[in-house]
């Protein structure tokens, strides 16, 4: 990518312009034309590297739980459970990793289902395998913004880092409106010149009401960013790390929040430990190759002072889709 390619990326990974014209809005200081943006982000689409731009909503202020599953499967039962897991519509993401525990998925349920059943409804149909659920007890970051930019380029970034909103109410009320919203907003957005307003006939409702409304969302939390979802891989971040610490529970808030600081980690969590998984500091950090990844980490272990760790590598994606709320 040149550099007004690698800018423009930059820029839609980071915040949407939720204006009547975003397209028009993201020219600003490139000396190219709307057209042009839409049409390098159709391509960047059909070479798979921007996924969708869309509302990336919080799920637990909408009423849902989620939680990361660890589940122990043999080899040789590896497509049947993957099978289980991936028919469960609120199963985002699933890939394999190195371990005894070795298939990890994330999972969100709606309001009025209990997450732990769910999940043993779903081990008993992969094959009855253990299954660990890691909900997160706090989040330090939670915001999939790649480091594009090269020497030279002038953009000036900001840190996108997202801190936890625990059970904080958003003002979200679940009104049949506000759910035809929701489930417009989390697709794709069209590429046409004013794509809110596209939006809001097919909601029935005025661009104006429909721009105030994601505005509203945003600010509130409901929303955490309104952005575009890159395809890591196609951008050239082709390694991706699950970095576990086991951290004394007295120092993981310090240690978290450091983490968050490293433009590496997109997400930084405090989550549960068992007897047979004594981990509970988790980062995911992106990289060019494995080996960056080796060398992030063990430069962040230093940084939080806690060297005994373990990284563990997607080595398969057997699911990874953007999550449907409010399903049928």
């Amino acid at each position: 990518m040149d550099s007004t390619s690698r800018i423009l990326i930059d820029r839609v990974q980071r915040s949407f312009p939720i204006t009547s014209e975003p397209f028009r809005a993201l020219t600003e200081g490139l000396g190219i034309s709307e057209g042009d943006v839409r049409t390098w982000i159709g391509e960047l689409k059909e070479q798979k590297a921007i996924r969708q731009i869309s509302a990336i909503f919080n799920t637990g202020a909408l009423g849902y739980r989620s939680s990361l599953v660890a589940m122990a499967v043999p080899e040789n039962a590896l497509d049947r459970a993957a099978g289980a897991v991936n028919a469960y519509p609120g199963v985002s993401h699933n890939y394999l990793r190195p371990g005894n525990f070795n298939m990890w998925f994330t999972i969100a349920v709606p309001p009025g289902q209990n997450i732990g059943e769910v999940v043993a409804q779903i081990s008993e149909d992969a094959g009855g395998w253990p299954a660990l659920v890691l909900p997160a007890k706090k989040k330090y970051k939670l915001a999939v913004v790649l480091d594009l930019l090269e020497e030279g380029d002038s953009e000036q970034t900001e840190d996108k880092t997202e801190i936890q909103l625990g059970e904080k109410d958003t003002g979200f009320r679940p009104t049949p409106a506000n759910i035809r919203i929701v489930k417009c907003i989390q697709e794709d957005l069209p590429l046409v010149r004013k794509p809110f307003a596209a939006w809001a006939d097919s909601l029935r409702m005025s661009e104006h009401e429909l721009l105030e409304t994601v505005s509203e969302w945003t600010a509130a939390g409901t929303i955490r960013r309104f952005a575009a979802i890159l395809n890591h891989r196609r951008v050239g971040f082709s390694a991706n790390g699950m970095v576990v610490w086991n951290c004394p529970e007295a120092l993981i808030d310090e240690k978290g929040k450091i983490l968050a600081t490293h433009a590496e980690v997109s997400h930084c969590y405090h989550r549960p430990s068992y007897v047979e998984w004594p981990y509970n500091l988790y980062a995911m950090i992106h990289g060019r190759s494995e080996e960056e990844c080796r060398s992030v980490a063990q430069r962040l272990a230093s940084d939080i002072g806690l060297e005994t760790f373990r990284i563990l590598f997607s080595t398969k994606e057997f699911k990874k889709i953007r999550l449907k709320l409010f399903w049928e």
